[in-house]
């Protein structure tokens, strides 16, 4: 019979899971506690956290959740195990997860799940490339900014070619310079 510590942690689990945007999960063993506070600390600044648990508290976490990506990365739990869980963008602190851990003899990345999708650890390898929201965003409104910022330079050409017009009549005529 399941202990109330262990209850409580399962709970705890639970909604941290059913909050977040991704998962992702990888070993731990092998990381100095100074590295893992300071991984914590860049996952908070992405609004993410890193956490330790047991497999099996995560395990029976996940098995209450209805998430079909999150039960296929249940095999993935074996050996020892952090979970690092984003809350709002989903890609930008696996980014930063990759980017702190270049440092890092850090342990493989296990697996992940990112808004309700299973991904290996392959897939997540290749996630780590893909811009960040605030990037893609970025580069949406250039996109959409190029072709009016071009047609209201058109547009101010006919104007400007119509003032030189009117000036080079008004020269011609002994007009005022």
């Amino acid at each position: 019979m399941p202990n109330n510590i262990n209850k409580e942690i399962v709970a705890i689990l639970k909604d941290k899971l059913s909050r977040a945007k991704s998962v992702v999960f990888t070993d731990y063993i092998g990381i100095k506690s100074k590295d893992a506070n300071l991984l914590r600390q860049k996952m908070k600044e992405n609004d993410a956290e890193m956490l330790v648990a047991k497999n099996t508290l995560l395990k029976v976490a996940i098995s209450e959740q209805k998430n079909t990506g999150m039960t296929k990365a249940e095999k993935d739990l074996e050996g020892s195990t952090a979970a690092i869980i984003s809350y709002s963008d989903p890609i930008s602190p696996i980014k930063a997860f990759f980017e702190f851990t270049k440092t890092l003899e850090f342990p493989k990345v296990k697996s992940a799940v990112i808004e309700d999708t299973y991904f290996t650890a392959e897939q997540v390898d290749v996630i780590k490339t893909i811009p960040s929201k605030e990037q893609l965003l970025t580069q949406i409104v250039v996109a959409l900014n190029s072709p009016l910022s071009g047609f209201a330079n058109v547009l101010s050409g006919v104007q400007r070619k119509f003032v030189y017009a009117i000036n080079a009549i008004s020269k011609s005529k002994g007009g005022v310079n």
